[in-house]
């Protein structure tokens, strides 16, 4: 579970947020119409990828509680495993009060080594409603002992960069949004070493095709 659990704590900010959102944020999101309705189109796009990763499987779910320190229990968070590989498929949070409504969800793709090759989330505010939070794609690349992946949002800005070595998810590096850029464009920068180029290969720079979950 190492991969997963390291994708998780990077591009699953949302579903950590018991730390930042102890003050309940109440501010709603500021995005214009057509940016709520893209955003909210992925997150509706990811809850019926999640419907079809679950068909013609046998299931195991696992659940727990959290929330905020205003809104304790929050929500009700399942995680979904395909019972015959042990592997994660998604994690949806529920809202207790509305048992049908999404807090945030969480959907895994494997390649066909049974390493996962992207993920996406997508994670509303307890209030205000209006459209997701956060969004993000991250795709996944391998080579030898090096797992590199890169996290886009759900408008297809690339924002966090991340490089690991395996076994063991050791941090070989890591760029955020503001530094990547700046990376690139500096010489003797991470953005120029071996490592980067062996941690990204051919992986897209842009989101492309996967801005919509498949």
């Amino acid at each position: 579970m190492h991969r997963v659990t390291s994708c998780l704590m990077a591009a699953g900010l949302a579903f950590l947020t018991a730390s930042v959102g102890a003050r309940e944020d109440t501010r709603s999101v500021q995005v214009n119409e057509d940016q709520v309705k893209r955003l909210n189109a992925f997150a509706d796009k990811l809850h019926r990828l999640h419907q079809q990763q679950l068909q013609g499987r046998k299931i195991h779910e696992t659940e727990q509680f959290g929330g905020y320190a205003r809104l304790p229990e929050f929500y009700r968070e399942v995680s979904y495993f395909d019972t015959d590989s042990g592997r994660l498929l998604s994690r949806i949070q529920w809202e207790r009060k509305n048992p049908d409504r999404i807090h945030g969800i969480e959907v895994y793709i494997y390649d066909a080594a049974g390493r996962v090759a992207r993920d996406y989330l997508a994670w509303y505010l307890p209030h205000y409603r209006n459209a997701p939070r956060q969004t993000a794609i991250n795709l996944h690349h391998y080579e030898g002992d090096l797992h590199g992946w890169r996290q886009f949002d759900g408008s297809g800005v690339r924002t966090y960069e991340k490089c690991t070595r395996i076994p063991g998810e050791q941090l070989v590096f890591e760029l955020a949004e503001e530094r990547i850029e700046q990376a690139e464009e500096t010489p003797g920068s991470v953005a120029h070493t071996q490592d980067y180029k062996r941690c990204f290969g051919d992986l897209e720079k842009t989101a492309g095709e996967f801005l919509q979950p498949q």
